[in-house]
């Protein structure tokens, strides 16, 4: 009886035991899941979108500055109505409804300026195109004509604005602030005769550097 009793309390023991491991190797089993579905999920929020997906350029290489798609659709807005009655005449063809922009906080007061770039026999011609800065919220704070990109940012201020650098009429430009604005045609301005550091920044600058078109 005793060796009967012995044997059964063994088999008893090694079964809880299995019945424990199971449940063990179940719970990694479960958690090995949970972690899998997680990473799968992050994988989803970091996958960047693509502001421009008619060209080759991938989504990762636009820079920050030039391809926010809410600022994309503030600007759009803006021409929009800036060019209301023409689009609705069909005077600007599908070629000058191409724009890109560059944002940079040109007055260091916290808020990035827009500078925008437009293309097209619309808005270009033999000196160069037609170029926007607008406020954080749409606002027109000076326009551009004949001015070619890229426009390159000064460090030297005027009037609390940066000064720029604007490649108009075959010469680099230095266009001022003037406490309102800069001035709308850069080709009237006096001619900067240095060259411009490598280390300035340069908005608008397509050629050279990845930016989405975008269209209004």
């Amino acid at each position: 009886m005793k060796k009967a009793f012995l044997y059964l309390s063994v088999v008893a023991l090694v079964g809880t035991l299995s019945c424990k491991k199971e449940v063990t190797e179940n719970k990694i089993k479960t958690d090995s899941v949970t972690v899998i579905t997680d990473s799968v999920k992050t994988d989803k929020k970091t996958t960047a979108i693509d502001p421009d997906p008619n060209d080759t350029i991938p989504a990762t290489q636009y820079g920050i500055n030039s391809s926010s798609l809410k600022t994309a659709n503030l600007v759009r807005s803006t021409l929009q109505k800036l060019f209301k009655e023409d689009l609705e005449k069909k005077w600007i063809n599908e070629t000058s409804r191409k724009f890109i922009f560059f944002e940079y906080d040109l007055n260091d007061d916290g808020k990035k300026e827009i500078l925008v770039g437009l293309t097209g026999s619309y808005f270009c011609g033999s000196g160069g195109c037609t170029q926007y800065i607008l406020d954080n919220q749409g606002n027109v704070i000076s326009k551009f004509t004949v001015a070619d990109s890229p426009v390159i940012i000064n460090t030297h201020k005027s009037s609390g604005w940066k000064d720029l650098i604007i490649y108009s009429a075959g010469k680099n430009r230095l266009v001022q602030f003037n406490g309102k604005k800069y001035p709308s045609n850069p080709s009237l301005q006096a001619e900067f005769n240095m060259i411009p550091g490598d280390d300035l920044p340069r908005a608008l600058n397509f050629i050279n550097e990845p930016y989405p078109w975008f269209l209004f």
